[in-house]
């Protein structure tokens, strides 16, 4: 029973943690696609500068949902990867080698303590940010020309 709960876990954190990235990754090409159009509104044989407040309200709502979705899967990461030290814990008290995410957890402690630390999580908070930004930048611009 326990090999199948530990199985079932490992599975769970495969699922959600690949979802993640393939999500992002959606997002990167689908931001980088508004972008690119808001980019091509400043030409100046453009005839339609009123896309560049489109363009840029998409970016805003497409990185709020985007993120929101990705505190969604951070959770469910967190989820499985407690059912994942729990089983580790199980195995033996002292944190070996093969205990990854008990030792994981334990390195990320003391990593944080130097100047930089970039998690994931804070790296991809600040594409978010950037591309949320790029589309404020552009509601702004837009509403000024």
């Amino acid at each position: 029973m326990n090999n199948d709960l530990q199985q079932q876990a490992w599975k769970y954190f495969e699922l959600h943690a690949g979802q993640g990235l393939t999500i992002f990754n959606f997002y990167i090409a689908l931001c980088s696609a508004i972008a690119t159009g808001l980019v091509a509104t400043f030409h100046a044989e453009f005839s339609h500068p009123n896309l560049r407040s489109l363009f840029g309200i998409l970016l805003i709502l497409f990185s709020f949902v985007f993120w929101m979705l990705d505190e969604r899967a951070k959770l469910l990461i967190k989820n499985a990867e407690a059912a994942l030290k729990f089983f580790e814990e199980q195995d033996s008290k002292e944190i070996a080698v093969t205990h990854v995410f008990r030792r994981e957890e334990i390195l990320t402690v003391h990593a944080k303590s130097a100047r930089l630390h970039l998690s994931y999580s804070k790296c991809l908070n600040l594409v978010f940010g950037l591309f949320a930004f790029l589309g404020f930048a552009a509601l702004i611009w837009g509403s000024w020309h």
